[in-house]
């Protein structure tokens, strides 16, 4: 029996409404945003050339068209507070340092072993504040605006609808799918996505608060791209270190970025596996993840 929240919507059918409204409404937004930044059209000559003001307009379209549709269904159709998908700052310091350390621990490792390895080549080394901090910000605005939808909305309320660990994996799907236009986007890129997606959820399975998994997408992106200069899922950031690929772009990730890399399937499947354990014997038993 499907459960149904105050607005008499069943589960299904919020998900399959929000996602609807989610692609509507951000794309007009992205749309007016677009003009507003003096974007003609978005080719991929023209997106691979946007400079960190233009990105930024577009993203702060993208992240408060995103609060809209989130808070709307929250309030109206689950009847509950957007707070209660986990948003609660309280006590998460840890949370926050944990995804600096998590990310920095992978991207950086990933980086000195295709170093060493002879898979990508340091061409500059080179420290902008400015355009260090706009890109945090930029990142900060995407990893939050992903997680208050995808883990916060959708795979909260799908856990009303089957078992958990299904509704993780559905979750993570959605989450590789709204990937799927990226530039140089690979299948094996997907896998990765989605395997993030599962890194992702499983925090918040436990946690049932969303500020890690904000943490580590954030850093994740922030040390992949602005820092170490992969492509981050296709984009490209103004770099501390300016690289170029070498070799196999199935060792180093091509031009789709470190998430196109069999070293980051290896990093993810074994984070993944370490949180899944950490979590089970830190809390022993299952906790129903209910607000």
């Amino acid at each position: 029996m499907k459960k149904r929240t105050d607005s008499g919507i069943p589960v299904g059918g919020r998900i399959v409404l929000i996602i609807f409204t989610y692609i509507l409404i951000t794309g007009i937004a992205q749309y007016i945003g677009a003009i507003v930044a003096g974007i003609p059209s978005p080719t991929k000559k023209i997106i691979e050339n946007l400079s960190l003001r233009q990105i930024l307009i577009l993203q702060l379209f993208t992240f408060f068209s995103t609060i809209l549709v989130v808070f709307f269904f929250r309030k109206y159709v689950d009847g509950k507070s957007i707070m209660s998908i986990g948003l609660s700052l309280r006590n998460r310091a840890s949370d926050l340092l944990s995804g600096f350390f998590i990310a920095l621990f992978i991207m950086g490792g990933g980086f000195l072993i295709l170093y060493f390895g002879k898979y990508i080549q340091i061409l500059n080394v080179q420290l902008h504040f400015s355009k260090i901090l706009l890109n945090f910000f930029i990142l900060f605005l995407a990893a939050f605006e992903e997680e208050i939808f995808i883990r916060g909305y959708i795979l909260n309320n799908l856990m009303d609808l089957t078992n958990k660990y299904i509704a993780l994996i559905i979750s993570s799907i959605i989450f590789s799918l709204f990937h799927i236009l990226n530039f140089d986007i690979s299948w094996f890129s997907l896998i990765n996505l989605f395997l993030a997606g599962i890194l992702f959820g499983i925090i918040y399975l436990f946690t049932k608060n969303l500020w890690l998994p904000i943490s580590l997408h954030l850093f994740w992106n922030f040390f992949q791209g602005p820092v170490f200069g992969f492509s981050v899922s296709g984009q490209k950031f103004p770099p501390v270190f300016t690289i170029n690929e070498l070799g196999s772009s199935f060792i180093n990730g091509g031009k789709f970025g470190f998430e196109g890399s069999v070293l980051c399937t290896i990093a993810l499947i074994l984070t993944i596996l370490l949180a899944f354990l950490f979590y089970k014997n830190r809390f022993k038993i299952n906790i129903p993840i209910r607000q």
